[in-house]
């Protein structure tokens, strides 16, 4: 594991977390091409311009629909996509396994069970208390270390990939196949049920508060969630693949995360739990409620990035064989190596909106952006996301007049035409 800067289609970098296939778990072919590594996002992700980024001390994005999360990830180019359930499930297991099971703003600003562990809040229309990306300690990342992946515990639920329940029956992408352009649409024909080993499909029943599974379509349809430890399989052997999806604990898991479940209709899935729900949020909460067109304040997302075996790993997808190998040097030390990530990526964000402005000396700006301490930084981090915005509108505003007065001259030079004609 480690943490790089990744630059996608546009030329902006992302700050995202790479893993070999066997540190996660998952599978190291997809559709017939040998996976290098997974990039995930080291943070829920920001936008800018419409497109999504990984960066720290950000409003994470809400109010994007399930299929729009899906469209702009794999717009940021090849082998980017919506983080699946398959990925998200694999780092939770690692978490549990390591013993360090992250907490996060599940209490408004602050860890319900630990609140002296508090992130950087604001307020956005919905009057709600969530915080800035990245602003929590280290105990907010699925590592407990500053290389981790950061708030996968409260602040807000995330979509993730490759999975829904139609109808109380748990259908996925099969082998991660979500994160390499999989149709992911309602009537896609890639849907598959998980089966027993004997061949039974499995479907969640919700009845008088609980929550079991079967092998048959429940005969009511409900809505309902108990914690996650608290799902039963009396009907049934469990599929070991349920509970590798995070759909099912694992043998002593104890935790207090919750699973909701709609088993009306298509329910697409979400996870992590909001700023507001103490001790049901964790990397095991469960959301599946929605449908894949609702939006919600309380809703985000983070891309994630495959890279395949004989790619470089830029976006030209150069063989790798061509490369030279690369030096080796003394490991700097973990903490500085995410500083000056950190500092890379803002620096650059900074120094784009500086030229943006008319700057006239951007390259002073970077240097001074890059030297900043690390108080600067973050109050030039928490800027960065609202004068990114005005950038925006200013854009566009610009392009609107432009536009204005190409229509104006268009007008002017036709009416003058049609005099002279008549």
């Amino acid at each position: 594991m480690r943490n790089e800067v990744i630059f996608d289609n546009r030329g902006i970098p992302d700050i995202m977390v790479v893993f070999t296939p066997d540190e996660l778990g998952l599978p190291a072919e997809i559709r017939g091409k040998a996976v290098k590594e997974y990039a995930i996002s080291k943070y829920p992700n920001t936008l800018i311009g419409g497109v999504p980024y990984s960066m720290p001390y950000q409003q994470p994005a809400v109010n994007i629909n399930h299929d729009e999360a899906i469209r702009i990830c794999e717009a940021k180019g090849p082998g980017w996509h919506l983080l699946t359930n398959d990925e998200w499930a694999a780092l939770a297991h690692q978490s549990r396994k390591n013993g360090t099971l992250p907490r996060g703003n599940t209490d408004c600003g602050k860890s319900h069970s630990h609140p002296e562990e508090t992130g950087t809040t604001y307020k956005d229309a919905s009057g709600s208390s969530k915080t800035l990306t990245g602003s929590g300690p280290e105990t907010w990342n699925h590592t407990h270390t500053a290389e981790g992946v950061a708030d996968m515990c409260g602040n807000i639920w995330e979509h993730v990939g490759g999975i829904r329940f139609m109808d109380g029956q748990v259908q996925v992408i099969p082998d991660n196949g979500a994160a390499a352009g999989a149709d992911q649409s309602r009537d896609s024909k890639e849907w598959q049920a998980i089966h027993t080993a004997d061949g039974d499909p499995v479907y969640y029943k919700v009845e008088d508060g609980e929550i079991s599974l079967q092998p048959v379509t429940p005969d009511c349809k409900d809505y309902d969630g108990v914690e996650f430890k608290e799902l039963s399989a009396e009907a049934m052997d469990v599929p070991e693949k349920l509970i590798e999806l995070g759909l099912y604990p694992a043998p002593g898991y104890e935790g207090t995360d919750y699973f909701w479940l709609d088993t009306d209709g298509e329910r697409i899935v979400l996870r992590g739990g909001p700023w507001h729900s103490g001790a049901a949020a964790g990397v095991f909460a469960f959301h599946g409620y929605s449908s894949r067109a609702r939006v919600s304040w309380g809703v985000g997302f983070r891309s994630a990035l495959v890279r395949y075996s004989g790619d470089s790993g830029d976006l030209d997808n150069l063989d790798s064989k061509e490369q030279p190998e690369p030096e080796q040097t003394e490991a700097a030390d973990p903490a500085e190596t995410l500083s000056g990530l950190v500092r890379l990526v803002l620096a650059h964000q900074l120094t784009e909106l500086y030229r943006a402005a008319g700057g006239a000396d951007p390259d002073s700006f970077s240097r001074m952006a890059y030297e900043a301490d690390d108080k600067e930084i973050q109050k030039a981090a928490a800027l960065a996301f609202p004068l990114s915005q005005v950038n925006t509108a200013v854009e566009l505003y610009r392009n609107v007049s432009q536009q204005l007065k190409i229509a104006n001259t268009l007008t002017v030079t036709i009416g003058k035409e049609a005099a002279d004609h008549e």
